[in-house]
């Protein structure tokens, strides 16, 4: 009866790892409704890019149309396609700790790049500058 106990413990816990881990990739392969295939000349490709001066411990925490997609590290950026129209970007840091959010809006052209730089220009908050290339 014990080494049943036991058996039986193991394979429980096998499953809820398994099931971890299977929720885990999912969670990391998934799409939100904005992103869709960077392929199609139909859409628009996103760039956003953390400014070398943005500090090192300040993760920037990107939402696409009130849905977070990413938290962007130190060294990093961010790129997806977005179809035309109106989108709103917003940014915080990973602690909240120097202000609210920052939106902003702006309407997706097909074939167009927007390339946005996530700066701390004000010592308040973070904001997003449309760099030229944009």
């Amino acid at each position: 009866m014990k080494m049943l106990y036991h058996v039986s413990l193991k394979l429980v816990l096998i499953a809820i790892a398994c099931s971890f881990a299977v929720s885990t990739t999912t969670q990391a392969s998934g799409t939100s409704s904005h992103s869709i295939p960077a392929t199609s000349a139909e859409n628009a490709r996103l760039v956003v890019i953390r400014s070398a001066d943005f500090g090192t411990q300040e993760s920037i925490r990107l939402f696409i149309d009130g849905v977070e997609v990413t938290d962007i590290q130190y060294n990093e950026s961010y790129e997806t396609a977005l179809r035309p129209g109106e989108h709103v970007l917003t940014i915080g840091t990973n602690l909240n700790a120097y202000g609210g959010p920052t939106e902003l809006r702006f309407n997706v052209e097909a074939g167009k790049t927007y390339v946005f730089t996530a700066v701390w220009n004000d010592p308040e908050r973070a904001s997003l500058e449309l760099s030229p290339e944009g």
